[in-house]
């Protein structure tokens, strides 16, 4: 579904009134590991108040730099609202959210495998948001492999926390297992992926307010990709279009349901201006005609003061991203690409950039692009043939 020159007068409108200050949305701002799964040496990333790209291959640690920063940043927008929280409190909780947000047993787990028995895995943030300035949300923590009794420790506790929240898009869906989810969660929830746990509560979450204006253009372009709007009735959703009958979930397309997700929780106030949004591999099971609207999709939710951290091998989305920050309308867009490329040794090898082009050689892209070479490279044979 592409983008109409009706649709991109609207948007640029939108962009007009839109208020974006990137100091009113909870965000994360640095990050440094070391140590910690495949990140055995230090590396330090920077990320905007728009849109983050993370761009790798397959091990290349794409998806753990997504779930460490979501871990970050819903610990966070969960703190105590005490002045002086228990510290011993915090680490228990932070070290339960990166247990959980990872789906592993212990902490040994999350170490460097390549570091040797007695590796240390040594993690810094800053977080910054509305009344919380530069400096006064940063934090860092630690924690040794095969010393589980030692438990996580935190030698920098953050003199604030976030006020908004933190949403975790996994490439799973969750809205046709939701009703089994709901049921089993509330019972076993350390049983469960605790990304599509915690997206199930969050489908839960009664609307208190009304949408900007910008987050109900991009609820209502969903609907119309959808062709109808989801609804939940009795425990389980279904997608209602004009004159049919109300069809269950297990009859729609997967891409679909994901994007789907994404609009109820814009619906319901879960994602809004201030959320930090972390989708890992958003164009999974969507067709390539449909990412020029999930891009500007994008678009109008970073102008709007949401911070979008996603993660993605595609050549073509990539290209989309690249077309579009480059219209007037997204100018004001911050934007920053990391490359990611798997190394056999000493981890990753990582780049940042604030234009894809400025990235290191990456192999997943190369591939692509060698492919689409190797195609091109047959259409004098086969228009000889013809």
């Amino acid at each position: 579904m592409a983008c109409t020159e009706s649709d991109k007068a609207k948007i640029t409108c939108l962009h007009r009134h839109a208020i974006y200050d990137s100091m009113a949305g909870n965000m994360i701002r640095k990050l440094k590991v070391e140590g910690m799964t495949v990140f055995q040496r230090p590396e330090s990333f920077h990320f905007v108040p728009g849109i983050n790209i993370i761009v790798g291959g397959n091990d290349s640690g794409k998806s753990h730099l997504m779930k460490l920063c979501y871990a970050i940043s819903k610990w966070g927008c969960g703190g105590s609202r005490r002045d002086l929280p228990e510290v011993w409190a915090e680490e228990k909780r932070l070290r339960q959210d990166l247990l959980r947000v990872f789906g592993t047993r212990d902490l040994t787990s999350l170490t460097s495998r390549s570091g040797g028995h007695d590796v240390v895995a040594r993690v810094r943030a800053s977080l910054e948001g509305d009344k919380v300035p530069p400096g006064t949300a940063d934090m860092a923590f630690t924690f040794k492999a095969h010393c589980e009794e030692e438990g996580l420790r935190i030698s920098t506790m953050p003199e604030r926390y976030l006020s908004s929240n933190a949403v975790f898009l996994s490439p799973r869906e969750v809205l046709s297992i939701y009703p089994c989810y709901m049921q089993a969660g509330k019972r076993y929830p350390e049983l469960l992926d605790s990304a599509s746990w915690e997206l199930c509560r969050a489908l839960e979450t009664e609307p208190s307010a009304p949408l900007p204006q910008a987050l109900r253009y991009v609820v209502k372009q969903i609907e119309q990709l959808l062709g109808g709007k989801l609804q939940r009735r009795n425990g389980r959703f279904y997608l209602q279009r004009p004159g049919q009958e109300a069809l269950e979930l297990n009859l729609i397309a997967e891409g679909f349901k994901r994007i789907g997700t994404l609009g109820l929780l814009l619906s319901n106030g879960t994602v809004r201006p201030g959320t930090a949004l972390f989708w890992d591999e958003p164009e999974m099971n969507l067709n390539a005609g449909h990412l020029p609207l999930l891009v500007n999709l994008m678009m109008t939710l970073c102008r709007a003061g949401v911070q979008l951290v996603l993660t993605t091998h595609s050549l073509f989305l990539l290209r989309e991203l690249v077309i579009q920050l480059a219209e007037q309308q997204n100018r004001s867009v911050s934007r920053r690409f990391f490359g990611l490329q798997a190394g056999q040794v000493a981890g990753p090898r990582v780049s940042e950039a604030e234009e894809l082009d400025q990235l290191a050689h990456l192999d997943s892209l190369e591939a692509e692009q060698e492919q689409a070479d190797r195609y091109l490279s047959l259409m004098p044979n086969l228009s000889d043939e013809i």
